[in-house]
Protein backbone atom coordinates (compact mmCIF):
# COMPACT_ATOMS: atom_id res chain seq x y z
CA UNK A 1 0.00 0.00 0.00
CA UNK A 2 1.18 3.26 -0.73
CA UNK A 3 1.84 6.35 1.74
CA UNK A 4 -0.83 7.97 -0.66
CA UNK A 5 -3.59 4.98 -0.57
CA UNK A 6 -3.03 4.84 3.59
CA UNK A 7 -3.83 8.74 3.45
CA UNK A 8 -6.58 8.73 1.58
CA UNK A 9 -7.96 6.05 3.85
CA UNK A 10 -7.06 7.50 6.54
CA UNK A 11 -8.71 10.85 5.35
CA UNK A 12 -12.05 8.90 4.38
CA UNK A 13 -12.38 7.09 7.87
CA UNK A 14 -12.18 10.24 9.51
CA UNK A 15 -14.58 11.97 7.18
CA UNK A 16 -16.85 8.95 8.27
CA UNK A 17 -16.25 9.52 11.93
CA UNK A 18 -17.22 12.98 11.77
CA UNK A 19 -20.29 11.95 9.94
CA UNK A 20 -21.14 9.18 12.51
CA UNK A 21 -20.24 11.67 16.00
CA UNK A 22 -22.09 14.70 14.06
CA UNK A 23 -25.28 12.78 13.60
CA UNK A 24 -25.20 11.50 16.73
CA UNK A 25 -24.77 14.90 18.57
CA UNK A 26 -27.66 16.66 16.27
CA UNK A 27 -29.66 13.47 17.70
CA UNK A 28 -28.62 14.48 20.89
CA UNK A 29 -29.08 17.82 20.88
CA UNK A 30 -32.50 18.77 19.04
CA UNK A 31 -34.11 17.13 21.70
CA UNK A 32 -33.06 19.63 23.89
CA UNK A 33 -35.58 22.03 21.86
CA UNK A 34 -37.73 20.08 19.51
CA UNK A 35 -40.00 18.91 21.73
CA UNK A 36 -40.99 22.72 22.97
CA UNK A 37 -42.93 23.25 19.76
CA UNK A 38 -45.21 20.22 20.76
CA UNK A 39 -45.99 21.22 23.88
CA UNK A 40 -49.87 22.78 22.90
CA UNK A 41 -50.39 19.59 20.93
CA UNK A 42 -49.56 17.58 23.45
CA UNK A 43 -51.43 19.64 26.32
CA UNK A 44 -54.17 19.23 24.09
CA UNK A 45 -54.66 15.56 23.80
CA UNK A 46 -52.91 14.10 27.08
CA UNK A 47 -54.40 17.18 29.28
CA UNK A 48 -50.88 18.34 30.39
CA UNK A 49 -50.94 21.60 32.98
CA UNK A 50 -48.10 24.24 32.81
CA UNK A 51 -46.04 22.28 35.09
CA UNK A 52 -46.28 19.03 33.63
CA UNK A 53 -44.94 20.71 30.55
CA UNK A 54 -42.17 21.94 32.22
CA UNK A 55 -41.40 18.80 33.66
CA UNK A 56 -41.20 17.06 29.49
CA UNK A 57 -38.88 19.53 28.63
CA UNK A 58 -36.67 20.08 31.97
CA UNK A 59 -36.60 15.98 32.47
CA UNK A 60 -34.39 16.08 29.49
CA UNK A 61 -31.87 18.53 30.41
CA UNK A 62 -32.29 17.61 34.47
CA UNK A 63 -30.98 13.92 33.47
CA UNK A 64 -28.52 15.00 31.21
CA UNK A 65 -27.02 17.46 33.40
CA UNK A 66 -26.97 15.09 36.12
CA UNK A 67 -24.97 12.64 34.09
CA UNK A 68 -22.47 14.03 32.01
CA UNK A 69 -19.80 14.26 34.07
CA UNK A 70 -20.03 10.19 34.72
CA UNK A 71 -20.67 9.62 31.22
CA UNK A 72 -17.40 11.00 30.38
CA UNK A 73 -15.71 9.23 32.96
CA UNK A 74 -17.38 5.82 31.34
CA UNK A 75 -16.49 6.51 27.95
CA UNK A 76 -12.58 6.65 29.02
CA UNK A 77 -13.42 3.66 30.84
CA UNK A 78 -15.69 1.61 28.83
CA UNK A 79 -14.54 2.79 25.17
CA UNK A 80 -16.12 5.44 23.66
CA UNK A 81 -17.36 3.80 20.59
CA UNK A 82 -19.16 1.18 23.23
CA UNK A 83 -20.70 3.82 24.77
CA UNK A 84 -21.39 6.37 21.86
CA UNK A 85 -23.56 3.55 20.24
CA UNK A 86 -25.13 2.71 23.61
CA UNK A 87 -25.82 5.98 24.06
CA UNK A 88 -27.74 6.30 20.62
CA UNK A 89 -29.79 2.88 21.73
CA UNK A 90 -31.12 4.12 25.04
CA UNK A 91 -32.04 7.57 23.03
CA UNK A 92 -34.23 4.85 20.29
CA UNK A 93 -35.70 3.38 23.40
CA UNK A 94 -36.68 6.43 24.81
CA UNK A 95 -37.68 7.94 21.59
CA UNK A 96 -40.27 4.96 21.21
CA UNK A 97 -41.19 5.31 25.19
CA UNK A 98 -42.02 8.59 24.13
CA UNK A 99 -44.15 8.01 20.91
CA UNK A 100 -46.08 5.20 22.56
CA UNK A 101 -46.77 7.49 25.99
CA UNK A 102 -50.91 7.20 26.37
CA UNK A 103 -50.22 9.54 29.31
CA UNK A 104 -48.17 12.62 30.83
CA UNK A 105 -46.26 10.30 33.22
CA UNK A 106 -44.87 7.68 30.50
CA UNK A 107 -44.28 10.59 28.22
CA UNK A 108 -41.83 12.18 30.87
CA UNK A 109 -40.09 8.96 31.81
CA UNK A 110 -39.09 8.45 28.40
CA UNK A 111 -37.79 11.85 28.06
CA UNK A 112 -35.75 11.11 31.14
CA UNK A 113 -34.48 7.71 29.14
CA UNK A 114 -33.80 10.18 26.35
CA UNK A 115 -31.62 12.29 28.72
CA UNK A 116 -29.56 9.34 29.94
CA UNK A 117 -28.93 8.39 26.25
CA UNK A 118 -28.09 12.42 25.38
CA UNK A 119 -26.00 12.39 28.28
CA UNK A 120 -24.05 9.12 27.22
CA UNK A 121 -23.65 10.16 23.69
CA UNK A 122 -22.13 13.76 24.42
CA UNK A 123 -18.75 12.69 25.69
CA UNK A 124 -18.35 9.77 23.59
CA UNK A 125 -18.36 11.71 20.52
CA UNK A 126 -15.99 14.56 21.38
CA UNK A 127 -13.69 12.06 22.60
CA UNK A 128 -14.11 9.92 19.65
CA UNK A 129 -12.93 13.39 17.37
CA UNK A 130 -10.40 14.64 19.44
CA UNK A 131 -8.34 10.81 19.24
CA UNK A 132 -8.68 10.64 15.52
CA UNK A 133 -7.62 13.97 14.85
CA UNK A 134 -4.19 14.47 16.37
CA UNK A 135 -3.04 17.21 14.29
CA UNK A 136 -4.17 20.93 15.64
CA UNK A 137 -5.66 21.89 12.26
CA UNK A 138 -8.02 18.95 11.89
CA UNK A 139 -8.85 18.49 15.33
CA UNK A 140 -10.13 22.53 15.20
CA UNK A 141 -11.83 21.85 11.96
CA UNK A 142 -13.74 18.51 13.42
CA UNK A 143 -14.44 20.37 16.95
CA UNK A 144 -15.86 23.24 14.62
CA UNK A 145 -18.34 21.26 12.92
CA UNK A 146 -19.36 19.25 16.11
CA UNK A 147 -19.82 22.82 17.39
CA UNK A 148 -21.67 24.15 14.65
CA UNK A 149 -24.03 20.92 14.67
CA UNK A 150 -24.72 21.38 18.73
CA UNK A 151 -25.38 24.80 18.19
CA UNK A 152 -27.86 24.74 15.06
CA UNK A 153 -29.60 21.48 16.38
CA UNK A 154 -30.80 23.39 19.23
CA UNK A 155 -31.60 26.24 17.39
CA UNK A 156 -33.57 24.77 14.57
CA UNK A 157 -35.32 21.86 16.92
CA UNK A 158 -38.18 24.16 16.62
CA UNK A 159 -38.11 24.58 13.18
CA UNK A 160 -38.47 20.86 12.37
CA UNK A 161 -40.70 20.02 15.36
CA UNK A 162 -43.16 22.63 14.04
CA UNK A 163 -42.94 20.61 10.26
CA UNK A 164 -43.60 17.50 12.23
CA UNK A 165 -46.75 18.00 14.54
CA UNK A 166 -48.18 20.13 11.70
CA UNK A 167 -47.90 17.34 9.12
CA UNK A 168 -48.18 14.09 11.04
CA UNK A 169 -49.21 15.08 14.98
CA UNK A 170 -46.98 15.37 18.17
CA UNK A 171 -45.90 11.44 18.24
CA UNK A 172 -44.44 12.36 14.92
CA UNK A 173 -41.63 14.33 17.07
CA UNK A 174 -39.64 11.15 18.83
CA UNK A 175 -40.92 8.66 15.76
CA UNK A 176 -38.46 10.78 13.71
CA UNK A 177 -35.35 10.26 15.86
CA UNK A 178 -35.56 5.95 15.94
CA UNK A 179 -34.62 5.81 11.91
CA UNK A 180 -31.67 8.44 12.76
CA UNK A 181 -30.46 6.71 15.62
CA UNK A 182 -30.76 3.67 14.01
CA UNK A 183 -28.70 5.10 11.08
CA UNK A 184 -26.09 6.19 13.95
CA UNK A 185 -25.82 2.64 15.77
CA UNK A 186 -25.80 1.02 12.49
CA UNK A 187 -22.61 3.38 11.19
CA UNK A 188 -20.44 3.65 14.78
CA UNK A 189 -20.91 -0.16 14.29
CA UNK A 190 -19.04 -0.77 11.34
CA UNK A 191 -17.21 2.35 11.10
CA UNK A 192 -15.97 3.36 14.16
CA UNK A 193 -12.57 1.99 16.12
CA UNK A 194 -12.54 1.13 19.35
CA UNK A 195 -10.69 3.77 22.04
CA UNK A 196 -10.53 4.26 25.36
CA UNK A 197 -8.20 5.85 27.66
CA UNK A 198 -4.93 4.70 29.12
CA UNK A 199 -5.67 6.25 32.72
CA UNK A 200 -9.24 6.43 32.85
CA UNK A 201 -11.11 9.34 35.65
CA UNK A 202 -12.03 7.00 38.43
CA UNK A 203 -15.76 6.89 39.90
CA UNK A 204 -16.86 9.23 42.51
CA UNK A 205 -20.62 7.13 43.10
CA UNK A 206 -21.42 9.67 46.17
CA UNK A 207 -20.37 12.72 44.63
CA UNK A 208 -22.99 11.46 41.72
CA UNK A 209 -26.19 10.69 43.76
CA UNK A 210 -25.76 14.23 45.89
CA UNK A 211 -25.01 16.25 42.65
CA UNK A 212 -28.29 13.88 41.14
CA UNK A 213 -29.97 14.56 43.94
CA UNK A 214 -29.65 18.31 44.26
CA UNK A 215 -30.31 19.16 40.94
CA UNK A 216 -33.71 17.17 41.05
CA UNK A 217 -34.71 18.48 44.06
CA UNK A 218 -33.97 21.79 42.68
CA UNK A 219 -35.78 21.19 39.62
CA UNK A 220 -39.10 20.21 41.67
CA UNK A 221 -39.03 23.26 43.99
CA UNK A 222 -38.52 25.86 40.67
CA UNK A 223 -41.21 24.22 38.64
CA UNK A 224 -43.41 22.92 41.31
CA UNK A 225 -43.30 26.12 43.85
CA UNK A 226 -45.70 28.62 42.04
CA UNK A 227 -48.32 25.32 41.68
CA UNK A 228 -47.85 23.69 45.47
CA UNK A 229 -47.65 27.02 46.85
CA UNK A 230 -43.93 28.46 48.11
CA UNK A 231 -44.69 27.14 51.84
CA UNK A 232 -46.22 23.92 51.20
CA UNK A 233 -44.49 20.95 52.84
CA UNK A 234 -43.20 19.40 49.72
CA UNK A 235 -41.25 22.17 48.64
CA UNK A 236 -40.20 22.95 51.64
CA UNK A 237 -38.91 19.58 52.28
CA UNK A 238 -37.01 20.00 48.71
CA UNK A 239 -35.65 22.97 49.57
CA UNK A 240 -33.98 21.48 52.21
CA UNK A 241 -32.93 18.98 50.28
CA UNK A 242 -31.16 21.19 48.05
CA UNK A 243 -29.35 22.60 50.64
CA UNK A 244 -28.48 19.73 52.75
CA UNK A 245 -27.03 17.90 49.56
CA UNK A 246 -24.94 20.90 48.48
CA UNK A 247 -23.64 21.25 51.90
CA UNK A 248 -22.39 17.65 51.89
CA UNK A 249 -21.36 17.71 48.55
CA UNK A 250 -19.03 20.42 48.99
CA UNK A 251 -16.51 19.29 51.84
CA UNK A 252 -17.17 15.90 50.45
CA UNK A 253 -15.77 16.58 47.24
CA UNK A 254 -12.86 18.66 48.46
CA UNK A 255 -11.39 15.60 50.47
CA UNK A 256 -12.55 12.65 47.65
CA UNK A 257 -8.79 12.00 45.70
CA UNK A 258 -10.97 11.99 42.65
CA UNK A 259 -13.52 14.35 42.82
CA UNK A 260 -16.70 14.03 40.38
CA UNK A 261 -16.78 17.80 41.00
CA UNK A 262 -13.37 19.70 41.66
CA UNK A 263 -14.22 22.10 43.71
CA UNK A 264 -11.20 24.01 43.62
CA UNK A 265 -11.88 24.98 40.61
CA UNK A 266 -14.28 27.36 41.73
CA UNK A 267 -11.34 29.82 43.07
CA UNK A 268 -10.50 30.59 39.72
CA UNK A 269 -11.82 33.38 38.46
CA UNK A 270 -11.83 33.37 34.76
CA UNK A 271 -13.60 29.76 35.35
CA UNK A 272 -16.00 30.65 37.42
CA UNK A 273 -17.16 33.38 35.31
CA UNK A 274 -17.07 31.28 32.18
CA UNK A 275 -19.46 28.57 34.40
CA UNK A 276 -21.98 31.76 35.22
CA UNK A 277 -21.77 32.88 31.64
CA UNK A 278 -22.93 29.90 30.29
CA UNK A 279 -25.34 29.46 33.09
CA UNK A 280 -26.76 33.22 32.29
CA UNK A 281 -26.43 32.62 28.62
CA UNK A 282 -28.16 28.94 28.06
CA UNK A 283 -30.81 29.85 30.87
CA UNK A 284 -32.05 32.99 28.30
CA UNK A 285 -31.80 30.57 25.38
CA UNK A 286 -33.95 27.89 26.81
CA UNK A 287 -36.50 30.24 28.70
CA UNK A 288 -36.97 32.00 24.91
CA UNK A 289 -37.63 28.53 23.05
CA UNK A 290 -39.89 27.56 26.06
CA UNK A 291 -41.49 31.01 25.90
CA UNK A 292 -41.94 30.59 22.13
CA UNK A 293 -44.80 28.63 22.22
CA UNK A 294 -46.89 30.55 23.97
CA UNK A 295 -45.82 33.67 22.25
CA UNK A 296 -45.99 32.17 18.52
CA UNK A 297 -49.07 29.52 19.47
CA UNK A 298 -51.68 30.82 22.03
CA UNK A 299 -50.42 34.56 21.88
CA UNK A 300 -49.85 35.26 18.06
CA UNK A 301 -52.64 32.18 16.49
CA UNK A 302 -49.91 30.42 14.43
CA UNK A 303 -49.82 26.67 13.65
CA UNK A 304 -47.11 24.51 14.46
CA UNK A 305 -45.47 24.55 11.43
CA UNK A 306 -45.63 28.85 11.17
CA UNK A 307 -44.14 29.02 14.70
CA UNK A 308 -41.66 26.56 13.84
CA UNK A 309 -40.71 28.46 10.33
CA UNK A 310 -40.85 31.74 12.08
CA UNK A 311 -38.21 30.86 14.27
CA UNK A 312 -35.65 30.21 11.00
CA UNK A 313 -33.38 33.59 11.41
CA UNK A 314 -32.81 32.46 15.26
CA UNK A 315 -31.59 28.81 13.50
CA UNK A 316 -29.57 30.91 10.99
CA UNK A 317 -28.39 33.52 13.29
CA UNK A 318 -26.80 30.77 15.53
CA UNK A 319 -25.40 28.97 12.57
CA UNK A 320 -23.54 31.97 11.41
CA UNK A 321 -22.06 33.20 14.82
CA UNK A 322 -20.88 29.66 15.10
CA UNK A 323 -18.96 29.53 12.26
CA UNK A 324 -17.30 33.15 13.08
CA UNK A 325 -16.79 32.62 16.77
CA UNK A 326 -14.22 29.81 16.17
CA UNK A 327 -12.12 32.57 14.51
CA UNK A 328 -12.71 35.65 16.65
CA UNK A 329 -11.25 33.14 19.42
CA UNK A 330 -8.18 31.68 17.19
CA UNK A 331 -7.61 35.67 17.05
CA UNK A 332 -7.46 36.03 21.09
CA UNK A 333 -10.89 38.40 20.91
CA UNK A 334 -12.61 36.02 23.27
CA UNK A 335 -13.91 38.57 25.72
CA UNK A 336 -14.70 40.72 22.78
CA UNK A 337 -17.24 38.19 21.55
CA UNK A 338 -18.45 37.35 25.12
CA UNK A 339 -19.82 41.01 25.13
CA UNK A 340 -20.85 40.95 22.04
CA UNK A 341 -22.68 38.35 22.97
CA UNK A 342 -24.28 39.39 26.00
CA UNK A 343 -25.33 42.73 24.18
CA UNK A 344 -27.27 40.71 21.23
CA UNK A 345 -28.85 38.65 23.94
CA UNK A 346 -30.09 41.74 25.93
CA UNK A 347 -30.84 43.56 22.84
CA UNK A 348 -32.90 40.99 21.11
CA UNK A 349 -35.32 40.60 24.05
CA UNK A 350 -35.90 43.68 24.60
CA UNK A 351 -36.85 43.72 20.73
CA UNK A 352 -39.13 40.67 20.95
CA UNK A 353 -41.03 42.78 23.80
CA UNK A 354 -41.04 45.62 21.70
CA UNK A 355 -42.33 43.78 18.55
CA UNK A 356 -44.81 41.88 20.77
CA UNK A 357 -47.83 43.38 19.31
CA UNK A 358 -46.52 44.23 16.17
CA UNK A 359 -46.62 43.00 12.51
CA UNK A 360 -45.44 39.71 12.82
CA UNK A 361 -42.20 39.90 10.04
CA UNK A 362 -41.00 42.57 12.64
CA UNK A 363 -39.55 39.45 14.87
CA UNK A 364 -37.18 38.81 12.34
CA UNK A 365 -34.93 40.94 13.27
CA UNK A 366 -34.95 39.85 16.76
CA UNK A 367 -35.04 36.27 16.80
CA UNK A 368 -31.67 36.92 14.14
CA UNK A 369 -30.06 38.64 16.92
CA UNK A 370 -31.02 36.32 19.70
CA UNK A 371 -29.28 33.29 17.22
CA UNK A 372 -25.91 35.49 16.55
CA UNK A 373 -26.39 36.01 20.23
CA UNK A 374 -26.25 32.63 21.42
CA UNK A 375 -23.84 31.26 18.38
CA UNK A 376 -21.05 33.32 19.87
CA UNK A 377 -20.68 32.17 23.36
CA UNK A 378 -19.66 28.65 23.48
CA UNK A 379 -16.00 28.90 22.03
CA UNK A 380 -15.08 31.87 24.28
CA UNK A 381 -16.67 30.44 27.33
CA UNK A 382 -14.16 27.48 26.76
CA UNK A 383 -11.54 28.97 26.60
CA UNK A 384 -12.05 31.76 29.49
CA UNK A 385 -12.47 28.60 31.12
CA UNK A 386 -9.16 27.35 30.51
CA UNK A 387 -7.58 30.38 30.26
CA UNK A 388 -5.25 30.30 33.66
CA UNK A 389 -5.50 26.65 34.27
CA UNK A 390 -3.04 23.54 33.50
CA UNK A 391 -3.68 21.23 30.74
CA UNK A 392 -4.58 18.32 33.61
CA UNK A 393 -7.69 20.01 34.37
CA UNK A 394 -8.66 20.69 30.89
CA UNK A 395 -11.33 17.95 31.20
CA UNK A 396 -12.81 17.91 33.91
CA UNK A 397 -13.44 22.06 33.61
CA UNK A 398 -15.15 21.57 30.63
CA UNK A 399 -17.50 18.91 31.49
CA UNK A 400 -18.54 21.40 34.33
CA UNK A 401 -18.91 23.78 31.72
CA UNK A 402 -20.89 21.47 29.65
CA UNK A 403 -22.90 20.51 32.66
CA UNK A 404 -23.55 24.40 33.57
CA UNK A 405 -25.04 25.03 30.23
CA UNK A 406 -27.51 22.26 31.42
CA UNK A 407 -28.15 23.16 34.28
CA UNK A 408 -29.28 27.04 33.04
CA UNK A 409 -31.37 25.48 30.49
CA UNK A 410 -33.32 23.71 33.43
CA UNK A 411 -33.52 27.24 35.01
CA UNK A 412 -34.95 29.05 32.01
CA UNK A 413 -37.86 26.09 31.43
CA UNK A 414 -38.54 26.15 35.01
CA UNK A 415 -38.07 30.74 35.29
CA UNK A 416 -40.19 31.10 32.12
CA UNK A 417 -43.08 28.04 32.79
CA UNK A 418 -42.92 29.99 36.75
CA UNK A 419 -43.52 33.46 35.89
CA UNK A 420 -46.36 32.41 32.74
CA UNK A 421 -47.98 30.40 35.79
CA UNK A 422 -48.18 33.22 38.21
CA UNK A 423 -51.15 34.36 36.51
CA UNK A 424 -53.13 31.72 38.17
CA UNK A 425 -56.75 29.82 36.33
CA UNK A 426 -55.91 31.71 33.08
CA UNK A 427 -55.75 30.33 29.69
CA UNK A 428 -52.48 30.25 28.06
CA UNK A 429 -53.26 33.63 25.88
CA UNK A 430 -54.07 35.61 28.81
CA UNK A 431 -51.41 34.02 31.17
CA UNK A 432 -48.61 35.22 28.31
CA UNK A 433 -50.52 38.54 28.22
CA UNK A 434 -50.14 39.06 31.87
CA UNK A 435 -46.84 37.66 32.15
CA UNK A 436 -44.69 37.53 29.02
CA UNK A 437 -43.52 41.03 29.66
CA UNK A 438 -41.53 39.78 32.30
CA UNK A 439 -40.17 36.72 31.13
CA UNK A 440 -38.45 39.62 27.90
CA UNK A 441 -37.55 41.11 31.03
CA UNK A 442 -35.85 37.81 32.58
CA UNK A 443 -33.87 37.45 29.06
CA UNK A 444 -32.89 40.91 28.77
CA UNK A 445 -31.27 40.21 32.32
CA UNK A 446 -29.24 37.34 31.35
CA UNK A 447 -27.80 38.78 28.38
CA UNK A 448 -26.77 42.06 30.75
CA UNK A 449 -25.57 39.91 32.94
CA UNK A 450 -23.26 38.06 30.59
CA UNK A 451 -22.01 41.35 29.27
CA UNK A 452 -21.64 42.98 33.17
CA UNK A 453 -19.52 39.53 33.62
CA UNK A 454 -17.14 39.54 31.02
CA UNK A 455 -16.68 43.62 31.23
CA UNK A 456 -13.33 43.29 33.84
CA UNK A 457 -10.52 41.59 31.94
CA UNK A 458 -9.13 39.06 34.06
CA UNK A 459 -5.98 39.60 36.30
CA UNK A 460 -3.80 36.65 34.51
CA UNK A 461 -4.11 34.60 32.01
CA UNK A 462 -2.06 32.36 29.76
CA UNK A 463 -2.58 32.64 25.61
CA UNK A 464 -4.12 29.43 24.60
CA UNK A 465 -4.17 28.29 21.25
CA UNK A 466 -8.45 28.15 20.26
CA UNK A 467 -7.60 24.68 18.54
CA UNK A 468 -5.80 22.85 21.44
CA UNK A 469 -6.64 19.78 23.11
CA UNK A 470 -7.07 21.98 26.56
CA UNK A 471 -9.32 24.91 24.96
CA UNK A 472 -11.43 21.96 22.82
CA UNK A 473 -14.90 21.51 24.54
CA UNK A 474 -15.87 19.06 26.01
CA UNK A 475 -18.75 16.24 26.03
CA UNK A 476 -21.45 18.40 25.09
CA UNK A 477 -19.91 22.05 25.64
CA UNK A 478 -21.81 23.35 22.72
CA UNK A 479 -25.30 22.15 23.46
Amino acid sequence: MTANTASAQTARRGTWLLIVCCLSQFIHTVYGSVVNIALPAISKELGAGLDSLQWLVSAYVLALAALLILSGALADRFGRKRILITGNVVMVIGAVMCALSPDVPMLITGRVVQGIGSALIAPAGLALLTAAFPAMKKRAMAVMWWTTFGTVSLAAGPILGGLLVNSAGWQSVFWAGVPLGVIAIALAAVLLTASKSATPSRFDPVGQVLLTLMLAALAFVLIEGVHLGWASPAIIVGAVVVVVSLAVLIPYEQRHPHPLVPVSLFGNRPFTTALSTAVLGYLALAGLLFLNTFYLQSERGLDPMSAGLLTLPLAIGATIAAQLSGRFVAKGRSRGILLLSGGLIAAASLGLWATEHTALWSVIVPYFAFGLGVGFISDPISVTALSTLPTSKAGLASSLISTANQVGQMLGIAAAGTLLALHVGSNETAAFNAMGGWVWGTLAACGLGVLLLNLAKPKASRRVDASAPASSPSPAARS
